[in-house]
């Protein structure tokens, strides 16, 4: 969280638009992060909503572009990525619900990235799905990040209470490792 802190906006975006790309960052996160910024007077809330905005509907075209240019071919990119399950269910959606389900993966983070990428392979023109997921991302980036405005105080005592909890974890990680390497040398 110190990133989005010490660069504001600039990095709600960049992790926006890198999400479909391998960026760990979940989209919910980052839109939270940006509601917070607003929250502790670093920024507007609306400038914040616009930049939650663009960068969600960004890396949406980032995903879409990248069906339209790979394609769906077994064994290929996506498969490797997310599994052949997944995509079988993604395309019984599509069958099923056609266009809409775009809509309806907006709001599912995980499946986001396969269902973009295949509205993109199978050649949904960009316009529609821009229509789609333009209208579908302004609920998740309206709910996320008033989210993160009106409960910055609260998501920062959870954000340090987790950073707290992790280095616990790592020291005792670290501990048992010690532990364990000693037990190994030992019995050698």
């Amino acid at each position: 969280m110190d990133f989005f802190q010490t660069y504001g906006l600039f990095a709600v975006f960049v992790s926006l638009v890198t999400t479909p790309v391998g960026n760990p960052v979940p989209e919910d996160v980052s839109l939270l992060a940006g509601g917070m910024i607003a929250g502790m007077g670093q920024t507007s809330i609306w400038n914040a909503l616009a930049v939650g905005y663009s960068g969600v509907i960004l890396g949406d075209c980032v995903a879409w572009a990248m069906g339209r240019r790979v394609g769906l071919q077994p064994g290929g990119f996506l498969s490797r990525v997310v599994g052949n399950k997944q995509i079988a269910r993604l395309q019984r959606y599509y069958d099923r619900f056609g266009d809409r389900t775009i809509l309806i993966c907006r709001q599912l983070p995980g499946f986001r990235l396969p269902c973009f990428f295949i509205a993109g392979a199978t050649g949904i023109p960009i316009k529609r799905f821009l229509w789609i997921d333009g209208t579908a991302a302004l609920i998740t980036t309206n709910i996320f990040t008033w989210l993160g405005y009106v409960y910055w105080a609260d998501l920062a005592r959870v954000i340090h209470w987790l950073e707290r909890f992790r280095q616990g974890v790592l020291t005792l990680a670290i501990l048992a490792g010690m532990m364990i390497a000693y037990r190994i040398v030992q019995y050698r």
